[in-house]
């Protein structure tokens, strides 16, 4: 005996696709969202080294990156220096079209722990400034606890004393780098954050955060309100979030400089 075949009504089966349909709209759009990009991290930051940007507006040329808004060219070009580059001529480096430098202030060893002062701070920051260069300065960070980066903070505003900077004073919290971090929880180096830039901030200095994708995304950004440096090498920035300077290489070569060194790109000024 043959089994009878369901026939729906035609009217029932035009209102079961139309349905199909109207998920699909809603829900391939979504599913493609997710799968082309990271999940946006929401946090807010605060003063003039905030801004937003769209990815199809940079272009790159002859090594050197550039935003353009609307026609106008965004190419305020820096460096970002420490003892390894060894001696630095920076008239030489001024006439090479770089506007800003950010310089090693100092560091926290990898294992020992012990605090440090980047051999050739002083004489870069000196020779940087002379040379009309706005100049900030950034502290590499091993610190495993909020103590520990007030700690930083305090040593470097030792160092700093009172002297004036055009560019802020940037945490590099590496969390897949050091030794003393890597094992770090997401709430105790968001706190380690938050002690360092405070203290920066209460010190009269504007605080930043340095890292790549995979160092914010270890951290509560929700609960941070800090400008960011993110470091990313290729032609634009994939990370959905404000970006006040963007790392675009490590590979940049500049007159004065006997090395490759990092190239930014400061984003802070982009309407």
């Amino acid at each position: 005996m043959r089994e009878k075949k369901n026939r729906r009504h035609p009217i029932a089966s035009a209102l079961l696709a139309l349905m199909t349909l109207a998920m699909m709209m809603v829900l391939v759009p979504r599913f493609l969202s997710t799968c082309s990009s990271p999940d946006p991290y929401e946090w807010e930051t605060s003063g003039s080294y905030s801004t937003s940007y769209y990815s199809g507006e940079f272009a790159q040329h002859e090594g050197r990156a550039s935003y353009i808004y609307e026609g106008v060219t965004h190419a305020k070009t820096g460096v970002d220096v420490s003892e390894h580059q060894g001696p630095i001529d920076w008239t030489a480096v001024a006439g090479d079209g770089i506007s800003y430098a950010m310089i090693r202030v100092g560091y926290r060893g990898n294992t020992e722990g012990y605090l440090h002062q980047d051999e050739l701070f002083e004489q870069n920051l000196a020779a940087a400034q002379g040379a009309g260069i706005e100049c900030g300065v950034y502290f590499y960070s091993q610190a495993i606890s909020a103590d520990e980066a007030r700690e930083e903070a305090a040593f470097v505003l030792g160092i700093l004393g009172s002297r004036e900077l055009s560019y802020p004073v940037a945490f590099d919290f590496e969390l897949s780098d050091g030794n003393r971090i890597g094992h770090l929880d997401g709430e105790t180096a968001t706190a380690c954050v938050r002690a360092f830039c405070d203290a920066i901030r209460e010190g009269g200095y504007t605080p930043m955060l340095y890292g790549n994708a995979y160092d914010l995304q270890r951290l509560y950004l929700s609960e941070l309100e800090y400008p960011v440096w993110y470091a990313e090498y290729g032609m634009s920035p994939s990370w959905q979030g404000p970006i006040s300077i963007w790392q675009y290489t490590n590979n940049g070569v500049v007159n004065g400089i006997g090395m490759t060194c990092d190239l930014n790109l400061d984003l802070s000024q982009v309407p």
